[in-house]
């Protein structure tokens, strides 16, 4: 089976390999999780090593996005068919339109014919949460069965990035996206002592693959992820 590596040090290993290509993969997690920096960072790796991808922000501006993840060291993105959609810029010059699209349906035909159109095998949006404020969603898990339907049948390996309470009720997505998806990694902060946090990643679920479920530390060393054992208190 053909995979997209992660190129998380240790972490491709527990996947079998790396996500099974053609998957749609939740990236799931509370605020300051680091949900953005590991998805980018993604695609950032895939592209380096011959990939072609489409990062969709619907709220960070592109100057802010990239900033960001060039001081993760993520640098020379001018040079790389990494390619990003500012949908925020979009949204401010058209304001008074906004309220008045249907901005599921918009970034579905965007994303079809530029996957068409460019060879895209990566895309990622960022974030649910926006899209959902954008969108009005009659029948929530209809809309969106179809519209995981959709990202299932392009040619390309998809991350959406979906954002969680802190302390919630365990639910992974807003409308129950965790049952559609095939993947899904899950970013969470553990409180060591009283003073330290411990930022942790785990694969709650991929589906055609066998792979490891506990938690491991994840550690971003100013060049690249990796994992580490996670101790038990």
């Amino acid at each position: 089976m053909d995979r997209v590596r992660t190129f998380i040090d240790g972490f491709d290993e527990l996947l079998g390999g790396g996500v099974p290509k053609g998957s749609v993969v939740l990236v799931s997690g509370a605020a300051g999780t680091m949900k953005t920096a590991m998805t980018f960072s993604i695609l950032y790796e895939n592209v380096k090593a011959g990939s072609k991808a489409l990062y969709i922000s619907l709220e960070e501006s592109q100057e802010d996005l990239r900033a960001a993840m060039e001081s993760l060291g993520l640098t020379g993105l001018e040079d790389m068919e990494l390619y990003i959609l500012d949908i925020g810029k979009i949204r401010l010059e058209h304001r008074e339109e906004e309220l008045s699209k249907n901005w599921l349906e918009i970034l579905q035909k965007y994303i079809d014919q530029r996957v068409r159109m460019n060879g895209f095998d990566l895309v990622a949006v960022d974030s649910l949460a926006a899209l959902y404020s954008l969108s009005s969603l009659a029948n929530p898990r209809r809309d969106l069965f179809h519209f995981f339907g959709f990202l299932k049948g392009l040619d390309a390996t998809t991350f959406l990035i979906s954002e969680v309470p802190s302390g919630g009720d365990g639910r992974l997505g807003r409308f129950e996206e965790e049952f559609l998806a095939d993947g899904i990694l899950y970013l969470r902060q553990f409180e060591k002592g009283e003073t330290d946090v411990q930022l942790r990643l785990r694969c709650v679920k991929m589906r055609r693959t066998k792979h490891e479920r506990g938690y491991y530390v994840l550690i971003r060393d100013g060049v690249k992820f990796q994992l580490a054992p996670a101790i038990s208190e």
